[in-house]
């Protein structure tokens, strides 16, 4: 009989063990880097878990999880063996032989990664998983495949274009999910833009937090605020030198950022006391 799961990215969904509690009580869940060499890095790892087919589970995972935060897997395998082969390809090896985290778990990756597999690779890959679904695509085996547990070296060994092809898909469809949220969450800061200008919008917004130390994506689109609000020389322009001086303060990068964030929510309720 045919099981579905979810396997769900904790970087993505914030307090992503609470959520699940509340939408399904008491399912079972699993980390994939436990039991690995990344067990250290658990809290922010991908999760596995069993979903129903109409649960408030699976709407809420097609609802808001899964254009970049989670793919949908269905096995005939027992779950045992559907999580090792998972854990087995949360590493693989890049020509040289460095080892690389692979977020093969994030949908934008699956699909670029498997669409242009042939058939019998993509069957090995996916092992006892007969099925990925993701938004408007699905990948279903050809042929059922025995599970490949994960090794401390790698057996997943991905070729220098695969990875170049990846890191372009990602990037491409990263640059989308900003713009996407400066225009929905700060309407207006981008409407004189053309779809060129948005993109370099995008990238500048992107090169301006790398600067300032936050490359993860919950800290871009958080940084995304301020240049939206504050233009997009921001933290550069002249005007900016209480920010620059929040910046340089030796916090961790999470509380900086709310810092920045709060002192813009205090800067507009000012400018907005004075317009009255």
């Amino acid at each position: 009989m045919s099981r579905a799961y979810l396997l769900l990215d904790r970087i993505q969904i914030a307090n992503l063990a609470d959520r699940l509690f509340e939408l399904t009580g008491s399912a079972a869940v699993h980390s994939l880097y436990q039991h690995t060499a990344y067990s250290a890095l658990d809290s922010v790892g991908p999760l596995l878990t069993g979903v129903t087919p109409d649960s408030p589970l699976e709407q809420v995972f097609w609802q808001a999880w899964s254009a970049t935060a989670g793919i949908w897997l269905e096995s005939e395998a027992d779950e045992h063996q559907v999580l090792e082969h998972l854990r087995g390809l949360i590493h693989a090896r890049a020509e040289g032989g460095a080892t690389v985290f692979f977020r093969f778990y994030d949908p934008r990756i699956t699909a670029s990664w498997l669409a242009d597999l042939p058939s019998l690779e993509r069957d090995r890959l996916m092992g006892p998983v007969r099925l990925i679904r993701l938004p408007g695509l699905e990948f279903r085996q050809q042929t059922a495949q025995p599970a490949v547990p994960y090794a401390q070296r790698p057996w997943l060994v991905l070729a220098a274009e695969q990875l170049d092809h990846l890191n372009t898909a990602r990037r491409e469809s990263f640059t989308r999910q900003l713009i996407e949220h400066v225009q929905r969450h700060f309407p207006g800061s981008l409407n004189s833009l053309d779809a060129c200008a948005l993109r370099q919008w995008a990238s500048d917004c992107q090169s301006s937090a790398a600067r300032s130390g936050f490359s993860a994506v919950d800290e871009v689109l958080s940084w995304s605020r301020l240049p939206a609000v504050l233009g997009r020389d921001f933290p550069d322009g002249p005007e900016h030198g209480a920010y620059r001086r929040l910046l340089a303060d030796p916090v961790l990068p999470r509380q900086r950022l709310d810092t920045l964030n709060n002192a813009l929510t205090q800067q507009l309720l000012a400018d907005k006391d004075l317009a009255l």
